[in-house]
C-alpha cells in the first residue's frame, strides 16, 4: 500500500465518523429575522417600527444660504454679504387606531451663524438649535408646539425664500380641537399661548409699555372649506394684553384680530395657485406679521407720551401669492405684501404714530436632479413712518427706509 493510498483511508474515515456524530446532534431552527416592512397607509416614506403597528417617516434637509443686502443707510458694522446654513430633520409615527389616527410630529432645526432679516448680525460665530415643531394629534385633538390655526397662508404655502410677509407665522404652544363636518367643512377651536403671540419693542418715538404676565390664553377660532379648486377659510382671535408691574399705570385689555384666506388652483398650470390672506387687528398686532416688518414694533404704547392710558396698536395687513411650475424642474413664484399698522395719541402732543411697509419679492427653483434645489430670488422692502421718526437702529431719525435682499438657496431633501 502506498502512502497515497494510506492517506486517503485516512481521510474518508474522519469524515465518516463526523458524518456519524453530526446526525446524532439535535436539529434547531436558526432565529426569525424581522425586516422592516413598507407602509404605505401614509404615502411614501413610511416604514412599520419593527414590533408595533405605527408607520414611522423620517426626512430632512440640507440648506446652504449665500445672500447680499443693500438700500439705505449700511453702515461699517453691518454686513453687505452672510452666508450660513440649516440642517432640519423630522420624525412622523403615525397608528391608525379604532378611534381615529394618533400621530406625533417632532421637527428640530440647526444654523450655523443664523442670518438676521437684515442681515445686520455681524457676530463672527454662533450655532443655534430650535424646536421648530413638536405636536401629538390624535382624531381632531391636536396638543403641543404647532402652528397657529389663524390663516392657512404660512403654514401651507409661504413659499419665499428670505423675505417677509405680514400675516400669522408663529409656532406656538396650544390646545386645539377641529371637527370635520363632510363636504370639505371643518371647524377649529384653539387654546393658544399668548406669550407666542406678543409683538415686543419699539423703534419709533413713543413710550411702548413693559409686558405684564399672563392670565388668560389666545383663543383662536376658524372655519374652513376644502374644495378641488382650493380653500376658503375665515378666522378670529381674542388676544389680553397688560402693563407690568414696573409699569405704574397698572392696566389690562383685551385685543382681537379677524382675517380671512383663499387659495384658487390654477389648473393651467402644473401646481399653479393664486393665494390671498389679509386681516384686521386691534391690540394683537402679531395676527398681523408685525414681528416680520424690519423696524421693530409694540402691540401697546403708554399714550400722550407715557402719561397717559395704554392704548393697543391696530392696523390690518395682506399677502398674496402666485406661483407654479413652469416646466417640470422650474418653480416660480410671486409674493407681495402690505403692512399698516397705527398707534393713537402715543406722543406727549397727542398725536399719532404710523407705520406702513411692503415688501415685493419673486423667486425661481431648479430641480437639478429629484432631491436637490437650488434657488435664487429678488425682494424689496419699502416703510414709512408718518407723525414720528424711527429713534434707534439703522434708520435712526428718519421718517422712510428703503432695502433690498437677494441671494441663493441649495437645498438637499431626504
Amino acid at each position: 500500500m502506498t502512502m497515497k493510498s494510506l492517506l486517503l483511508g485516512a481521510a474518508a474515515g474522519i469524515a465518516a465518523i463526523g458524518a456519524a456524530q453530526a446526525a446524532d446532534l439535535p436539529m434547531t431552527k436558526g432565529e426569525a429575522v424581522e425586516y422592516v416592512k413598507v407602509c404605505s397607509t401614509f404615502g411614501p416614506g413610511f416604514f412599520y417600527i419593527p414590533g408595533s403597528d405605527t408607520c414611522l417617516k423620517i426626512g430632512g434637509e440640507v440648506r446652504a444660504y449665500y445672500r447680499l443686502f443693500g438700500g439705505d443707510n449700511f453702515s461699517r458694522n453691518d454686513n453687505r454679504s452672510a452666508f450660513n446654513a440649516e440642517g432640519r430633520i423630522w420624525f412622523d409615527a403615525r397608528t391608525q387606531t379604532d378611534y381615529g389616527l394618533l400621530r406625533s410630529y417632532f421637527q428640530i432645526n440647526a444654523q450655523s451663524h443664523p442670518i438676521s432679516a437684515q442681515g445686520r448680525d455681524n457676530v463672527t460665530s454662533s450655532n443655534t438649535f430650535s424646536i421648530d415643531k413638536a405636536f401629538i394629534q390624535f382624531g381632531g385633538l391636536t396638543a403641543g408646539y404647532a402652528h397657529s390655526f389663524f390663516g392657512f397662508y404660512d403654514n401651507d404655502y409661504g413659499d419665499t425664500i428670505y423675505a417677509p410677509y405680514y400675516n400669522e407665522a408663529n409656532t406656538v404652544n396650544l390646545l386645539a380641537y377641529t371637527a370635520q363636518f363632510g363636504g370639505g367643512f371643518s371647524a377649529t377651536l384653539s387654546i393658544e399661548d399668548g406669550r407666542d403671540h406678543r409683538v415686543n419693542g419699539t423703534v419709533i418715538t413713543g413710550t411702548a409699555a413693559a409686558q405684564g404676565g399672563q392670565q388668560v390664553p389666545d383663543a383662536v377660532g376658524q372655519l374652513r372649506y376644502d374644495a378641488d379648486w382650493g380653500a376658503v377659510a375665515v378666522q378670529a382671535a381674542g388676544h389680553q394684553f397688560r402693563t407690568a408691574e414696573s409699569v405704574g399705570a397698572h392696566s389690562n385689555k383685551y385685543g382681537w384680530a379677524a382675517g380671512g384666506s383663499l387659495a384658487i388652483k390654477i389648473p393651467a398650470i402644473d401646481s399653479g395657485h393664486f393665494v390671498v390672506e389679509g386681516q384686521y387687528a386691534d391690540g394683537a398686532l402679531d395676527y398681523l406679521g408685525a414681528g416680520n416688518t424690519w423696524i421693530a414694533q409694540s402691540d401697546y404704547f403708554v399714550s400722550h407720551g407715557g402719561a397717559g392710558p395704554l392704548d393697543g396698536g391696530k392696523g390690518w395687513s395682506i399677502t398674496a401669492e402666485l406661483g407654479g411650475n413652469i416646466t417640470p424642474v422650474l418653480n416660480a413664484n410671486l409674493v407681495g405684501s402690505y403692512i399698516d399698522t397705527k398707534y393713537d395719541g402715543i406722543f406727549s402732543s397727542g398725536s399719532d404714530g404710523q407705520i406702513k411697509e411692503f415688501t415685493v419679492a419673486g423667486n425661481l427653483t431648479y430641480t437639478i436632479v429629484k432631491g436637490l434645489k437650488v434657488s435664487a430670488e429678488v425682494a424689496y422692502t419699502h416703510g414709512t413712518v408718518d407723525g414720528a421718526t424711527i429713534v434707534s437702529g439703522p434708520f435712526a431719525d428718519q421718517d422712510k427706509y428703503s432695502t433690498w435682499q437677494s441671494g441663493i438657496r441649495i437645498l438637499r431633501s431626504f
